[in-house]
Order: structure tokens, then sequence, then C-alpha cells
């Protein structure tokens, strides 16, 4: 009995382990079946989401143009709002700045800087206001 089964697993371990299957012949070239355009199914393209980032002071170039010398922090504020930051070195200086990215490529970018002497405003820096337009 054990010499029957050693037999037979030994011939089909040498029958699997040979070279000797039957081929598939090839099929001519005319006889090949195609498959319809209207049945081609492709993989769809696909669009990533590119999320609007707004961060920071979103400000109205109306309400930066109604800025005076000599207003009051509390008239700034309700103007414009409140600054983006609040820097503990630098108490009379108030900062807005914006930097968003719409559709994952428009960049718009722009600070506006007041310096108050005590609770009146005495300074106010538009230098880097070139992204702010009336569209936002």
């Amino acid at each position: 009995m054990k010499r029957l089964t050693l037999t037979l697993l030994t011939i089909a371990f040498l029958s699997g382990c040979s070279n000797s299957l039957l081929k598939t012949p090839e099929l001519p070239e005319r006889s090949k079946f195609k498959i319809p355009s209207w049945l081609d199914f492709s993989m769809p393209s696909i669009d990533l989401y590119k999320p609007s980032i707004m961060q920071g002071s979103v400000l109205e170039i109306e309400a930066v143009e109604k800025l005076q010398l000599g207003m009051s922090k509390n008239t700034v504020m309700n103007l414009i709002g409140s600054p983006s930051i609040h820097d503990p070195f630098h108490l009379y200086q108030w900062d807005y700045i914006h930097h968003s990215i719409i559709n994952g490529e428009q960049v718009i970018h722009y600070r506006l800087r007041l310096i108050f002497d005590g609770d009146t405003l005495a300074e106010i820096d538009k230098s880097q206001l070139g992204g702010l337009t009336d569209n936002q």
C-alpha cells in the first residue's frame, strides 16, 4: 500500500513538472473577436477637487479707502473688523493679512498695517495691498 501511494505521488509530481502540456492553437488574425466601440469601456478621467482656501482678514477696498488718520481703535474695528494678528510685542500695530488660493490656481495675498498712537490711528501702510481688488 505504501509503495502504491509513493508511486502515484511520484507520477503525479513528475507529470506536473513536465513541459509537455498541450498548447492551444493560435487563431488567425481575421477571426479574433473585437469589441464594438459602443461597448469599449475605458476608465473615466478624474478631476481632482481643489478646494478654495481663504486665510486671514477679508477686506473690502471701499472700507480701506475710508480709513483716516486720527480715527479711534473702535471706529477702525467697526469699519474693517478686528486685525488678523494680535502681536504682544507690537501692541500698537494692527496687521490685516490675507492669503487665499482659489481653485488651486489663483493666489491672492495682501497686507494692511495700521499703527496707533495710544487710541488714535497714526499711520496707515497700504503698500502691500496689491492683491486687494474691487471684486473680492
